[in-house]
């Protein structure tokens, strides 16, 4: 929620100062387009639990990966439909990696209820997150001077998530003196729609320009964000797609 009121505050802050530079200046561009790269940032750990029965004992494994700020691609298009209003579309994809941790309480073969834990927990490298999104956004364009603008905009977010996670996993003995255990893991990945919502500024300041079109270069913020969840070791956990996004790229305007 701070994230979300912080973006807010920016974007009126600089709608607000844009307005009374502008004196409300009418926007003469027809058509938009946006590339540009950045980052994401924002955290979700994905945990899970599972009971297994050996040597007719209950013991149980765990798995939890924690995915932090990613770098992102975003590429939009926009058209102004009265005035200064605008509607547009644009996709951001974003990847970021992390590791598993698994632990576990694993029954000893010949002792009963003398558990053996994984010491070290046993870590599994490399779990691939894939975010992608693709954002209605309907927006204010405030001209500022002759090279310079700022589009304020929001609407719905519609996220597409591909989520590595260690779905199973196998425990066999290293032999005498059963003090140590193997793990074996199996990694799928599970892929899920979910909807939300993105509200943010986009910045561009022109640098060459004739009677047909203008090339610049921008900055953008936007929040963005949706919940959804992901089927682990035996059940669905829940995990939060997008985050404050911040990037920067190149603006073409018709």
């Amino acid at each position: 929620m701070r994230r979300i009121a912080m973006t807010f505050v920016a974007a009126s802050l600089i709608l607000a100062a844009a307005r009374d530079a502008s004196a409300q200046k009418p926007w003469e561009d027809r058509v938009y387009m946006n590339i540009g790269f950045g980052v994401e940032s924002g955290d979700s750990t994905l945990t899970d639990s599972r009971p297994l029965t050996i040597y007719e004992e209950t013991g149980s494994v765990s798995t939890t990966s924690t995915f932090k700020s990613g770098s992102l691609f975003d590429v939009g298009v926009g058209w102004r439909l009265w005035k200064n209003l605008s509607a547009g579309v644009s996709y951001h994809q974003e990847q970021n990696d992390a590791d598993a941790i698994v632990t576990g309480s694993i029954p000893h073969p010949i002792f009963f209820n003398q558990p053996r834990t994984l010491s070290p927990p046993v870590t599994v490298s490399a779990m691939e997150r894939k975010e992608s999104a693709v954002h209605a956004q309907f927006g204010w364009m405030v001209p500022i001077g002759t090279k310079f603008d700022v589009l304020v905009f929001a609407g719905p977010s519609f996220f597409r998530l591909q989520q590595e996670v260690i779905s199973s996993v196998t425990v066999t003995e290293k032999g005498a003196p059963y003090s140590e255990v193997a793990v074996t893991d199996t990694r799928v990945t599970r892929k899920k729609s979910s909807t939300g919502y993105n509200v943010g500024a986009d910045m561009t300041y022109v640098v060459w320009q004739n009677d047909s079109v203008r090339l610049g270069a921008g900055a953008f913020v936007r929040y963005t964000t949706a919940n959804t969840t992901v089927l682990m070791l035996q059940t669905e956990q829940p995990t939060t797609v997008g985050g404050l996004q911040i990037g920067f790229g190149g603006r073409i305007r018709f």
